[in-house]
């Protein structure tokens, strides 16, 4: 190929990408963001496996289980696999029990056979494997790809209910098996240089235009504080109720899963739980936020994610207070960052009466440099910069 046919190519274009990544469609996750980028410019194979949790016996888990199986039985994946530009989706049958030698040798005998077969129809010639958790270490360097890369979105072994010991010991694996690492903030990206090998941040992305369909504003005669995304354990309820209370005329609303009890709720007239919405839909539920908020906890875990959900707050073109995460610090000059739960409270009580300034032209010419075409392609050039 010319010199002159390669720097007239498009900068998303001349890649094949296997990455292995949660199902496509079901919820909107970094990964999927990142990859649809790619859609129209360079084809992707969509590898649906299970994730790092081990299933519980309950309602939540036994319905996704029971999803799964019908999935492949039913070949309903495969045939979601007839989406445009490029994509293909498929759904090997794979078990959680990641522990259990004898599983994981089953789990890679099935994907490789399942990816194989999508790979020759395809006719990938040697493509780029994306790995997006630790318990996919089994599939790099098996399934024929060129190089491969650990797309690292969050400090798993710090999850909930996960068996650290075990977690760390795979990632330790996969970062030995990969040619390069993309961390999703400098924290993590920090801890990862461990590895030994070339390490990148890149911080998360944003859709602008689908977020600027939450303007204009409109009023409900009251101030309107709104929290979008997972309800887990990185969320302070204790201040969620200590805003509701020193603004009483004031809504709170909570809108996502959730995934810890919620009692101290109980009783807060003013506090509202919205269920998780589609993606396409939020935008248009957000027409009356007045303020965003981030209350997390200060755990190590809150302190090397990179919560998506900023710059999609900032793409509101409405005011963000967050607790002093080191994401929320570097993005100082468009969120305000609290730097105690008494400094978060009266920065809300400060927002209510008008008087939290947001430099409203100053963040859209940033929002508009941080989309995730922007972002695609730094991650195409990382990549090309890696060496087998």
């Amino acid at each position: 190929m010319s010199d002159e046919s390669i720097s007239s190519r498009p900068p998303l274009a001349g890649f094949q990408w296997v990455v292995f990544g949660p199902d496509w469609g079901r919820h909107p996750s970094v990964s999927q963001h990142l990859f649809s980028e790619f859609l129209g410019f360079s084809p992707v194979l969509w590898v649906e496996t299970v994730g790092l949790r081990v299933p519980q016996w309950n309602r939540r888990d036994l319905g996704r289980s029971v999803q799964k199986i019908v999935d492949f039985v039913s070949g309903r994946r495969r045939l979601f696999a007839a989406a445009p530009h490029g994509l293909t989706v498929i759904c090997p049958p794979t078990l959680p029990f990641t522990r259990i030698k004898l599983v994981r040798k089953l789990n890679v005998w099935l994907v490789r056979r399942s990816v194989e077969k999508a790979t020759r129809r395809l006719q990938f010639k040697k493509p780029i494997l994306v790995v997006t958790t630790p318990s996919q270490v089994d599939f790099v360097g098996r399934l024929g790809e060129g190089l491969s890369v650990y797309y690292c979105a969050d400090q798993y072994a710090l999850w909930p209910g996960m068996n650290q010991q075990h977690i760390l010991q795979m990632e330790r694996m996969l970062m030995e098996r990969v040619n390069g690492i993309v961390a999703v903030s400098d924290p993590l990206a920090a801890q990862l240089q461990r590895s030994g090998k070339p390490v990148y941040t890149l911080n998360q992305g944003v859709n602008p235009v689908h977020f600027s369909r939450s303007q204009p504003q409109q009023s409900t005669g009251r101030f309107e504080v709104v929290y979008f995304g997972m309800i887990d354990e990185r969320v302070d309820l204790d201040l969620i109720v200590e805003i509701a209370r020193r603004l009483p005329q004031a809504a709170i609303r909570l809108i996502g899963q959730a995934k810890i009890p919620l009692h101290k709720l109980a009783g807060v007239a003013n506090i509202h739980v919205e269920p998780a919405m589609p993606y396409e839909d939020l935008p248009g539920s957000l027409n009356t936020a007045n303020l965003f908020i981030i209350p997390f906890v200060l755990t190590e875990l809150a302190r090397s994610c990179s919560p998506l959900k900023i710059k999609e707050y900032l793409a509101c073109a409405r005011p963000v207070i967050s607790t002093a995460l080191p994401e929320a610090e570097g993005l100082s000059q468009f969120v305000h960052v609290a730097k105690d739960r008494n400094a978060f409270v009266e920065a809300v009580v400060a927002a209510s009466e008008g008087q939290l300034s947001f430099d409203v032209s100053g963040t859209q010419r940033f929002i508009e440099s941080e989309t995730w075409q922007a972002k695609a392609v730094e991650f195409g050039q990382f990549v090309s910069g890696l060496h087998v």
